[in-house]
């Protein structure tokens, strides 16, 4: 097994100490060459996101000057994700820890997989609430993705609010699905997709990516 190898397997299963030992007496050029090096389609820091491993991110970071914004592929729930930069993996997850991380280091909300899905869209499909309150916000969000708060919260795109999402454009999209976090007390309209309680309204995308 090649080095750049056992380096994303180690990242892939958080053993932080393993990819030191891997990594020491490594140059400057030859740690940040290693840490941007692709296996099976995506970096060890994109991995390290997608599964949560706070200390493997820090360290890719901070030691190796891993690229925060080199996205690779990543898989979900069988389905292989293109282009999908670290942030976008670590918000589909729902690893908030690691998120606060990567957008410390200098994270773009805006940068997408090649499907234009965003970090907060991810979010929003797999019901990270916590994410997507915690991201800054955009300037522009799609139409697709609509975040309602209280007053003051986050920003509404012109023309959006009231606007209903009819269930055939849902079937436009491939693998259209919708996933809601239910608590007691919410109110859900199935056409929408529209989860509601205290803390306002999310109409998610129908899809993830």
């Amino acid at each position: 097994m090649d080095i750049s190898t056992a380096v994303f397997n180690a990242a892939r299963d958080g053993k932080l100490k393993l990819i030191q030992k891997l990594l020491s007496n490594k140059s400057p050029e030859e740690l940040e060459a290693l840490a941007e090096e692709k296996t099976q389609g995506g970096t060890p820091l994109l991995i390290a996101s997608r599964y949560g491993h706070l200390e493997v991110v820090e360290y890719l970071l901070e030691h190796c000057k891993a690229g925060v914004e080199l996205g690779g592929a990543v898989s979900f729930d069988g389905e292989t994700i293109e282009g999908a930069p670290p942030l976008w993996a670590a918000s589909a997850a729902g690893h908030l820890p690691v998120v606060k991380t990567l957008l410390k280091h200098g994270a773009s909300v805006n940068s997408t997989t090649l499907t234009n899905s965003t970090p907060l869209r991810a979010a929003c499909f797999d019901g990270h609430l916590e994410i997507v309150r915690g991201q800054p916000a955009r300037s522009h969000l799609p139409d697709d993705l609509l975040l309602q708060g209280p007053q003051g919260d986050r920003p509404v795109p012109a023309g959006a609010r009231g606007r209903r999402q009819p269930a055939e454009r849902e079937g436009q999209h491939r693998s259209a699905r919708l996933r809601r976090v239910r608590q007691p007390g919410d109110h859900e309209d199935a056409a929408e997709g529209r989860r509601e309680d205290g803390a306002g309204r999310i109409r998610c995308a129908c899809r993830r990516c």
